[in-house]
């Protein structure tokens, strides 16, 4: 494998799991102990990761360009953003008005609402979330147009935008990439950073639900100052040493 090759390689598997270590980057990168470390020293320099005792972790300053597909993400932490979410419908009331945007853990809190026999109104730009949605006989469902990303099926663009400002709800859902005090909420796509930005901007209150890998992390595109935010839902692995940053701005933290 090219250094280059390994580099890059490194950086997606500290987007995913936050840190890393140098045994287990050896192990799959089949690399020695002393070529590891050269590699997170280069990365280092550019300033894409910071050294710890025995491994990395992704750097604060290093932005998230780029998103893994839909179906990747399903693969990440799938038993925390179920807990998130089992959290999250806890706050759903007969008759409630919702937009919930496209995601992972969002899909499954459209999955509970579609096993459920809640009357709700619900509103989203997902094609995947629909599907789970509709499986509740008792459910208003809209579904935003607009052109479709296809990597991860959510509606974007002016029309999905349009329709939105035709809604006053009572609660907007939205999952993030990123999550920080200094840079709110982020995501890699502006198009995307867009649509849930007027999400916020339609509810009375507002939920990012974002399980521990998403704190402290930045993504290139602004969705909101984390002033926008009412409440956050997450799981029970991140450090509550994390969690003062944001409580200090008057926002409510749940853990699942």
């Amino acid at each position: 494998m090219l250094p280059g090759e390994r580099r890059n390689n490194i950086l997606e598997m500290l987007q995913i799991n936050r840190s890393i270590t140098v045994q287990s980057l050896c192990d799959t990168m089949a690399a020695s102990e002393a070529t590891i470390r050269r590699d997170l020293s280069v990365l280092e320099n550019e300033g894409k990761l910071e050294r710890t005792h025995g491994g990395a972790i992704l750097s604060s300053r290093m932005k998230l360009e780029f998103e893994d597909s839909f179906y990747q993400k399903e693969t990440q932490f799938p038993s925390q953003k179920r807990a998130i979410a089992k959290k999250a419908f806890e706050f759903l009331n007969e008759n409630d008005s919702i937009v919930l945007d496209s995601g992972t853990t969002t899909r499954e809190l459209a999955r509970l609402i579609g096993q459920s026999m809640l009357h709700i109104t619900v509103i989203t730009n997902s094609t995947m979330l629909s599907g789970e949605i509709s499986n509740n006989p008792n459910v208003a469902l809209f579904v935003l147009g607009g052109k479709v990303r296809l990597n991860v099926l959510s509606s974007v663009g002016n029309i999905a935008i349009d329709t939105l400002r035709r809604f006053n709800v009572d609660k907007a859902f939205v999952a993030v990439n990123g999550l920080s005090a200094e840079s709110g909420l982020t995501t890699p796509d502006i198009d995307e950073a867009d649509v849930k930005r007027a999400m916020l901007a339609s509810a009375s209150e507002r939920f990012v639900l974002a399980d521990h890998s998403k704190f402290n992390r930045v993504a290139m595109c602004q969705i909101a100052p984390i002033s926008m935010v009412d409440k956050i839902i997450t799981d029970n692995d991140l450090e509550a040493g994390m969690l003062a940053q944001f409580e200090t701005s008057g926002i409510q933290i749940f853990r699942a």
